[in-house]
């Protein structure tokens, strides 16, 4: 089941495809925003990636360790409450970078349509590039969150938000970490990929401010080879217009959704107006569980793989019943992360 790792060198209403998986967010973050509060400024630079290996022999552990029973009583992903954060000077401007196009590879997979939540009608293809994430936070219990596949350079990147690959201030690195694309009620049509490497960003790390809620996972090979050769990647752009139609995904968990299966808001985003943070919004009402899933812009659902990626499912504005998905601005620093750890 498991690849031996190649030597590396050192990137509008929720609406459902059968049922899914997203992150709580939790009410106290919205207080801890409040503009006027006590600012504090990180220590490391908060745009900056910080990198935790994951243990030889993890893949086959991680196997073992999520059992049918696990995976079903794992809770939806909700972060560690924020604290206020001064958000360093915005990165300067600079021309959009190219996008690294997606992965034709596959074939198209029987495609579902979305259920409407809350009596929305709208029709978007499930993806196989999107999955479902499962994980042992540094708390010991077990959580879901969402993903997805990004064409990288060796094939094997997974995007997803911070949160789920780390807990935040004062906690640590997930564990037993694993990526189901595709994940349908329990099925795992296209096999299970294992964390090699999981990134995220000081901003997150340290302060749990929300403007640097992205991880990114770099998995290891399984019996279908790599990650994106096997199901597909998304491509990924940064310092794009924060206007822009977008197609958010994810799993759904907390009620009234079950984590069974993908859901999707499909909205134009817009500037969230906090100086705390550098994040954008849109029209969303997805729940816990659905973190780390993917802003898609392009989508094309005649085709699974496309479209780029210019942001992760992070926070709502209410945990108990949403209203506004937020995102991280994909700036330079994203991209910077992308390129590192694209070879990787």
């Amino acid at each position: 089941m498991f690849g031996i790792r190649k030597r590396r060198s050192s990137t509008t209403t929720a609406v459902g495809f059968a049922t899914a998986a997203l992150l709580l967010l939790p009410v106290a973050a919205q207080a801890a925003e409040t503009p006027g509060a006590p600012a504090t400024r990180t220590a490391a630079k908060a745009d900056t990636a910080v990198e935790h290996v994951v243990p030889t022999g993890a893949a086959a552990r991680a196997a073992e360790y999520w059992t049918p029973e696990r995976m079903a009583a794992a809770l939806p992903a909700t972060p560690a409450e924020a604290r206020t954060a001064e958000r360093p000077g915005a990165p300067a401007p600079s021309a959009p970078q190219k996008p690294t196009g997606p992965a034709a590879t596959g074939s198209d997979p029987v495609a579902g349509t979305a259920a409407a939540a809350g009596g929305i009608k709208v029709s978007v293809t499930a993806t196989r590039v999107v999955g479902k994430v499962f994980y042992r936070a540094s708390d010991g219990k077990d959580y879901v969150c969402s993903g997805s596949a990004v064409n990288s350079t060796n094939k094997n990147m997974v995007f997803t938000a911070g949160h789920c690959v780390h807990g935040g201030p004062g906690q640590s690195w997930a564990s037993n970490w694993q990526f189901v694309p595709y994940y349908d009620h329990g099925s795992r049509p296209y096999g299970t990929w294992w964390a090699e490497r999981l990134v995220a960003f000081n901003g997150w790390i340290n302060d749990g401010n929300f403007g640097y809620d992205v991880g990114i996972v770099i998995t290891s090979p399984n019996s279908r080879g790599e990650l994106v050769n096997a199901v597909g990647g998304l491509g990924i752009q940064w310092n794009h217009p924060k206007d822009r139609s977008m197609t958010a995904m994810g799993y759904p968990q907390a009620p009234p959704f079950d984590g069974q299966w993908q859901y999707f808001c499909a909205a134009t985003t817009s500037q969230r107006s906090w100086w705390t943070t550098d994040q954008i919004k849109m029209p969303c009402n997805m729940t816990g569980g659905s973190s780390g899933g993917p802003w898609i812009h392009g989508k094309d659902d005649n085709v699974y793989y496309s479209g780029w990626v210019n942001g992760v499912n992070s926070n709502v504005d209410n945990r108990d019943n949403p209203t506004e998905m937020r995102s991280p601005y994909f700036a330079t620093w994203v991209g910077d992360a992308f390129n590192t750890y694209s070879t990787y």
